[in-house]
């Protein structure tokens, strides 16, 4: 009886020890990177995000400025801190300040072992214009 016991008092024991630890693979980004709360997408005043220059946030929605004077002025660098999920990437339009092209790019959201890719910096400040939360699948984002 005792030789039937160890074995499965053993097993028990290692099956309560996994519950209580997380895979390393399952690691995750903390609440807040330079100032962005999990779920934005945030705007600088300088090339290099911080929290100190963190001028605006779009929180998950998306938001197309109805004037010619953009609410996201003298931008020099985006962080999308978007959550995983369906809508995940965001379609940035944005100009030079008294140019009339409007470009929109895609901004991938920040992943586990890669935060660069949520990152867009410009030498040149820009108006943000619109902020769109896609699909990585559709327009502008399918097209990289």
């Amino acid at each position: 009886m005792l030789k039937r016991f160890i074995p499965a008092a053993v097993a028990a024991i290692s099956l309560a020890g996994l519950a209580f630890t997380s895979p390393a693979s399952a690691a995750s980004l903390p609440d807040r990177m330079y100032g962005c709360a999990r779920g934005d997408i945030c705007m600088y005043s300088t090339e290099v995000p911080s929290a100190a220059t963190k001028i605006g946030i779009g929180r998950g929605e998306d938001w197309s400025s109805s004037t010619s004077d953009p609410s996201y002025k003298n931008v020099r660098s985006v962080f999308n801190y978007g959550y995983p999920a369906y809508e995940d990437h965001v379609a940035l339009t944005y100009r030079t300040p008294g140019d009339q092209f409007w470009p929109t790019e895609c901004i991938h959201r920040a992943e586990d072992g890669n935060l660069a890719i949520g990152q867009k910096s410009w030498r040149i400040a820009k108006e943000v214009f619109v902020i769109d939360w896609i699909n990585a699948s559709k327009p502008p984002c399918n097209e990289k």
